[in-house]
């Protein structure tokens, strides 16, 4: 369902995402599920805004002037409607556009993947960081996003802004993902 460039880029950020989930000790089946929701994470990607917005209504009106925020949702629910159950990987797919809802690690590793995987030619710093500490890799992403969007007058997506929100202060420690398997 995508073209043969973004198959690329869904390639590298599956292993980059398997990668940063087993250096930070997640282990074999949290970095499998991480290289799974990478490879899932763009599936609805190349799709027409027409089937975009119908896949996954607007929630605000960022989504409805902009349907290719909603690819992330869209994908869900392909993914859903097709049979596939796996709650982590359902919520890093959707997540990976606007930011991780909640303390998920697998939505972690494939958000971070997505905006820093060598293809993209940005981010190393995020990528390298992420293969040490998930949690600063994850707030620095959310950061570089929300800047990034900024600093060129673009709107920030409701979701992104909450995550961005709900980061520490300078100085306070970092929220923690959960290094254990739990509802992921």
């Amino acid at each position: 369902m995508v073209k043969p460039r973004r198959y690329e880029h869904v390639c590298r950020v599956a292993n980059l995402a398997q990668h940063i989930a087993l250096n930070n000790g997640l282990g074999e089946e949290q970095g499998r599920l991480a290289y799974e929701a990478g490879i899932l994470h763009d599936l609805a990607r190349d799709l027409p805004d027409c089937e975009l917005l119908r896949l996954a209504p607007p929630e605000c009106e960022i989504d409805a002037r902009h349907p290719l925020a909603l690819h992330g949702r869209a994908a869900r629910t392909l993914l859903e409607r097709w049979g596939y159950t796996n709650g982590a990987v359902l919520d890093a797919v959707e997540d990976h556009t606007t930011g991780p809802r909640g303390q998920h690690s697998i939505s972690a590793c494939v958000y971070i993947a997505d905006v820093s995987e060598p293809g993209r030619g940005v981010n190393d710093d995020i990528r390298e960081l992420a293969l040490v500490d998930l949690n600063a890799a994850l707030n620095r992403a959310i950061v570089s996003k929300v800047t990034y969007l900024q600093g060129r007058g673009i709107e920030v997506h409701p979701r992104t802004l909450a995550a961005f929100q709900a980061l520490p202060q300078a100085g306070a420690p970092a929220l923690p993902i959960p290094l254990h398997p739990t509802n992921d």
